[in-house]
């Protein structure tokens, strides 16, 4: 608390004063889906576990750590990474607003060659993020780290930063105990951490859809983008008339070189300014709703398979035959669709291109930031000397509203997650005749229980 109010102090000195990147002693930190996992997380070591209790089995969920950008947004970077020189020349003619020493750190940098020969893998960074987390979670919870390999497993889709991120992870996890523990090939088809790759309602209707075009759309044509588009361009004071794509590059290539230094600094971020990266963090907010989250009920859905088999993984540990950690590595899409399922960051109102709510749930450098993850663990209890359970939840690494720090009871457990023991994935063929989701649906036999009654009345009228 006391650095925020010491962030927010400097930020009221700022506006007063010319702006420089170089020496901001509180640079926004936030860039949605592209947001270091050390910038957002806690660290599940300090959470007490419940009293009288002792963790005999944990389930988590991670995205993949730190990546490389993929091809499509490594072509776009290296393309407006070709402006450095214009930027320079722009300076020294003075005709931008730039400062010194931030120009003079964009003329020491250089294009990193590798990004084009390992598009989208996990970075050293990303390796550190998972071996981090799997050594806390070793160091928290030892008791769990004693008994046969078979009481282990670990899953991954088949990308290489999901493979490398479950690699990392059982490398902090099990590093100096007597276990050896591997990662089970990625599956052909993954219907519980990928089931959206093969659904194709999802690929057809919402990746696919126009509502997601438009919103985007909606997005680039408000004031806040065009302001920042004229912001940026008579920051550089370049000739070179920059289009809103153009601006958008210049925020991946900013948040994705700062994302790689141990400043967490890139000489590209002093383009912005923070007001400025607010509002480009707001795109991917928007793009990650209609195609993962709550803008259509089918992401909702998709949910469910992963949370069946947290379910079934921890009834059969508390009848005796569960593991002792199962864990599974996979991407942003599938935790945003997690949460989604489980009713988490949902906002009265849809977030919506148009407009900007600043204090909306849904913000993605929380939610799908690198590494993001949820964590269960069920606790075998003495309570008024009987055993009973207790789970406890986390969201990278803090605690959340699904159960208090003391966890909840396996009886509350069991009526908020049983009802995932019967999802499947049938909505997905376009064959399917369900155009609509539970709450529409709920609201679709509410109609028709009215409609039922009216003809009940005008029946019974009838018989007089």
């Amino acid at each position: 608390m006391i650095r925020r109010l010491l962030c927010l102090a400097v930020v009221a000195w700022a506006s007063a004063e010319k702006s420089c990147y170089w020496n901001a002693l509180c640079p926004y930190p936030m860039y949605s889906t592209i947001t270091p996992y050390d910038t957002i997380r806690g660290d599940i070591r300090d959470y007490p576990d419940p009293e009288g209790c002792q963790a005999i089995s944990m389930w988590s969920l991670h995205r993949h750590g730190n990546r490389n950008p993929t091809s499509r947004v490594t072509t776009d970077i290296k393309a407006v990474a070709g402006l450095k020189d214009v930027i320079i020349q722009s300076f020294a003619r003075g005709r931008s607003r730039m400062c010194s020493q931030d120009i003079e750190e964009l003329k020491k940098w250089k294009w990193n060659e590798t990004l084009e020969e390992s598009q989208a893998f996990l970075t050293g960074t990303g390796y550190e993020e998972l071996y981090d987390i799997g050594k806390r979670l070793r160091e928290k919870y030892r008791e769990l780290l004693r008994g046969s390999v078979d009481k282990y497993y670990f899953r991954s889709t088949n990308e290489q930063r999901t493979v490398a991120s479950g690699m990392a992870f059982v490398h902090g996890l099990a590093e100096g105990t007597d276990l050896n523990l591997t990662v089970d090939g990625p599956w052909e088809r993954d219907d519980v951490i990928r089931p959206y790759e093969n659904c194709d309602k999802y690929q057809v209707e919402v990746k696919g859809g126009q509502k997601l075009v438009e919103e985007l759309d909606a997005y680039f044509r408000t004031d806040e983008f065009q302001m920042v588009k004229n912001n940026v361009q008579e920051r550089l004071g370049i000739e070179t008339q920059l289009s809103p794509e153009d601006i958008y590059s210049l925020y991946e290539i900013c948040r994705f070189y700062r994302s790689w230094t141990p400043t967490k600094q890139s000489p590209w971020c002093s383009v912005f300014s923070d007001q400025d990266l607010v509002v480009l963090e707001y795109r991917d907010d928007v793009r990650h709703y209609y195609r993962n989250g709550y803008g259509s009920w089918v992401n909702v859905n998709l949910g469910g398979p992963v949370l069946k088999d947290l379910y079934e993984n921890f009834e059969a540990a508390v009848n005796g035959s569960g593991r002792n950690v199962v864990s599974y590595f996979t991407h942003d899409t599938m935790l945003e669709m997690t949460f989604c399922a489980l009713g988490l960051f949902k906002d009265d109102a849809p977030i919506r291109g148009i407009e900007r709510n600043p204090d909306r749930l849904w913000k993605t450098s929380f939610i799908s930031s690198f590494s993001v993850n949820l964590i269960a663990v069920l606790n075998s209890c003495h309570e008024s000397g009987s055993q009973t359970y207790r789970v406890q939840f986390f969201i990278n690494e803090r605690e959340t509203e699904l159960c208090p720090t003391t966890g909840c009871t396996w009886r509350q457990f069991q009526d908020n997650f049983h009802k995932f023991t019967t999802t499947n994935l049938d909505f997905c063929s376009m064959d399917n005749s369900v155009v609509s989701g539970p709450e529409t649906n709920s609201a679709t036999r509410a109609k028709l229980v009215t409609i039922c009654l009216m003809a009940m009345e005008i029946l019974f009228y009838l018989l007089k």
